[in-house]
């Protein structure tokens, strides 16, 4: 079964369009400022892309151990 049957299935037990949750990345930012302060200043494009990457990457691997 391809994976979108597979969530059409699921979407009749629940609202499907329901937010459950969402993480912007001013979100993001505002953890790395918190964590690092003005240092934070310090970091490059490449870095805050790197983070919103290992985000991304955190979620799935919550969503991954799951199964």
């Amino acid at each position: 079964m391809q994976h979108s049957a597979i969530v059409s299935q699921l979407s009749h037990l629940t609202a499907s369009s329901e937010v459950i949750y969402a993480v912007t990345m001013r979100d993001v930012l505002t953890a790395i400022a918190r964590r690092m302060g003005e240092t934070a200043l310090s970091l490059s494009a490449e870095d805050l892309q790197l983070a919103r990457e290992e985000v991304k990457e955190a979620i799935n691997h919550n969503l991954e151990i799951r199964e």
